[in-house]
């Protein structure tokens, strides 16, 4: 019997030995980081104007088909352009007759836009006038996220650069990305001008002679970047 009780004695002097480790003796991991700003620029083009139109139709009494001929009256000023009614209101004349105004939109390549003021014209006749109200070359919102997309592709590539270039100055470091934090999108505005305003510096009478084609909008994309390694005991 006393034999059986000498090994299960050892092996509890063993088990007592051995320190105990708590968690609140194991030091958290400390990294050292390097932060940095990051910016890129891009060109950001539209193939497309955004074009409005102003139809004014006196009534004839069957409110019903106005939506129709609103269309029809805008059918021939572009060729298999999408027009959308955006505004439709009733008004009256002083004589007490009924009137409509609409506003359409769409979006037109610049091979449509030469001669769209003669072609509204050729579309109004009496109790019909057709006018371009305005020309706007702004992007779509597919052609700005391509955009973007594309700013982003170039600070990755920039941090990238940076990492080889970190940890070639620290030689037996690995660093790592640790965050990337993109900051607004910021529109450069052209020689001093926004669009807009060079738009309204056009002739109020004929704003599609005066339309700017090719217009480009430069984006400005910043990032806040953190490059991180475990720093060494």
């Amino acid at each position: 019997m006393r034999r059986s009780l000498v090994p299960f004695a050892l092996a509890s002097l063993l088990v007592t030995a051995i320190p105990a480790v708590s968690a609140q003796n194991v030091a958290p991991p400390v990294t050292d980081t390097v932060s940095l700003s990051l910016s890129a620029e891009e060109w950001v083009k539209t193939e497309t104007a955004l074009v409005t139109l102003v139809v004014d139709l006196a009534g004839n009494g069957n409110s019903g088909t106005v939506r129709n001929d609103v269309l029809k009256a805008v059918a021939g000023v572009a060729d298999r352009a999408e027009w959308r009614i955006i505004a439709l209101n009733p008004q009256s004349d002083s004589a007490g007759l009924e009137r409509w105004q609409a506003l359409l939109q769409a979006r037109l390549p610049e091979s449509q836009l030469a001669s769209l003021g003669d072609r509204a014209k050729k579309a109004s006749k009496p109790g019909q006038q057709v006018r371009v109200d305005s020309i706007a070359f702004d992007p779509t919102l597919a052609e700005t996220e391509a955009t973007r997309g594309a700013l982003r592709d170039k600070i990755y590539a920039q941090v990238n650069a940076e990492l080889k270039r970190l940890n070639a100055a620290f030689p037996g470091r690995t660093y790592r990305v640790g965050t990337i934090q993109f900051g607004d999108v910021s529109s450069v505005t052209v020689s001093g001008y926004r669009k807009s305003e060079m738009m309204m510096a056009a002739a109020p009478e004929a704003p599609m002679a005066d339309a700017l084609p090719g217009v480009q909008d430069k984006l400005v994309m910043n990032a806040r970047v953190t490059l991180s390694v475990f720093a060494t005991p």
